[in-house]
């Protein structure tokens, strides 16, 4: 299974990395959005892991961007935000979780 990890913080995105990798995944990691959508052109992923708060395209952006091009790639939401309104956002944008 090949996933592309989209986190912009360092010490997370390390962690996560190295986990996904010790658990035999493939794991790609970009740490903003708009790499994120180039790789997603590039390469076939089957999962994605994005946080929202990336710096340029912010991660509700890439996930509308993601899915308005037809890409049905299962893609889970990793944030600290927990505002109800950023989650339902996410939800109604495509996001599987």
């Amino acid at each position: 299974m090949r996933i592309l990890l989209v986190e912009d913080d360092a010490m997370i995105g390390e962690a996560i990395q190295g986990a996904l990798k010790n658990a035999s995944y493939a794991a790609d990691w970009v740490k903003n959005g708009q790499t994120a959508l180039t790789t997603l052109e590039c390469q076939h992923y089957d999962l994605v892991l994005l946080d929202l708060g990336l710096p340029g395209k912010d991660g509700l952006e890439v996930l509308t961007t993601i899915r308005a091009k037809g890409n049905s790639v299962p893609l889970l939401i990793i944030t600290a935000r927990d505002d109800l309104n950023d989650r339902l956002r996410g939800l109604d944008g495509g996001a599987d979780d």
